[in-house]
């Protein structure tokens, strides 16, 4: 069976350089006056899909709308689909409307359920993503009927990075802003080998309001040690911020900020960079370019998937 990789160059194009015997088809996106989008498949006229695997793999850009980006993924998949591919595989690095995935108020849709049945009516075989914001919460194939579900985790390249700026990887703290989270933090702690892990625990005095924060955890104590924080997203950045004042406050020696999606704006970032953390490193999952923001490739990791996802099926 052919690989077809479908994308932008400089994402889905890497992946075909990194794979043998793969295609690259680019996509080129038209935006007409009033905003409509039209995705076209750079492909010859004679070009057949019928016994391909279609890999899709859209990055989403940081000054792209969701709401562009989801539009113009689903008319890329559905173009496909009318050309009868053999298997087609969706790859969203960036899960989006994934925090929607409960009704908090009524009358509110379950916005990652209803995204799930759109890329499954547009032939979506497989769904593959990278540190989904609902990871702990539940599980990622409950939203789908049909598809098969990947979920990848980006944390252990995030750690690797840490590595090189301590001397002793064993030391390093991994915190979590918010309990939500402590299940990356955990995770962190695994890829550093440390036992030290825990999140920032927030409880509220239901007669003052008052909100009182702690640590809590395995091996918990910061006295002295570097501190990672780390989450799989952050937009204003105030958890993350918090969560590095109270680590200095227990007497952390060094701060870093690791987190898989950089969902904020530029301005937001400068916000993150005025706590004079030691590091602050990120993944591709959104194309971005913003000084002092270390940014490693999820590319190696979406390769590798691809490769084992081959070799199971050809065994």
């Amino acid at each position: 069976m052919n690989l077809v990789l479908v994308g932008k160059p400089e994402f889905a194009g890497k992946i075909a350089e990194s794979i043998s015997n793969s295609l690259f088809i680019e996509i080129n996106e038209r935006i007409f006056p009033d905003g409509e989008i039209c995705p076209r498949l750079l492909i010859s006229k004679d070009f057949d899909f019928t016994d391909a695997h279609v890999i899709v793999a859209m990055q989403i850009d940081a000054n792209q709308s969701k709401n562009d980006y989801i539009i113009s993924l689903l008319l890329i998949l559905y173009n496909i689909k009318q050309y009868n591919p053999a298997v087609m595989t969706c790859i969203m690095p960036y899960h989006a409307y994934s925090r929607q995935d409960r009704v908090s108020r009524l009358g509110e849709p379950i916005s990652i359920k209803f995204l799930a049945q759109m890329l499954e009516s547009a032939g979506v075989a497989n769904f593959l993503t990278v540190n989904s914001h609902i990871y702990g919460k539940s599980e990622l194939y409950e939203y789908f009927q049909k598809a098969d579900v990947f979920h990848l985790s980006a944390i252990p390249i995030i750690a690797e990075k840490i590595v090189t700026y301590v001397t002793s990887p064993d030391a390093v703290v991994c915190l979590a802003p918010d309990e939500g989270a402590i299940l990356l933090a955990k995770e962190a702690a695994s890829a550093l080998k440390t036992p030290s892990y825990g999140a920032i625990h927030k409880e509220r005095d239901p007669n003052t309001g008052n909100i009182t924060q702690s640590l809590v955890g395995e091996s918990i104590e910061v006295q002295g040690r570097p501190v990672l924080i780390i989450d799989d997203l952050v937009s204003s950045g105030s958890t993350m911020i918090g969560a590095a004042k109270i680590a200095r406050e227990n007497g952390a020696s060094t701060i870093f900020f690791g987190y898989i999606h950089p969902v904020h704006t530029p301005e937001n970032f400068k916000n993150l960079q005025a706590i004079e953390p030691r590091l602050i490193v990120s993944t591709n999952t959104i194309k971005t370019q913003i000084d002092g923001l270390l940014t490693v490739s999820i590319v190696p990791l979406i390769v590798n998937w691809i490769q084992e996802d081959t070799k199971r099926n050809n065994s």
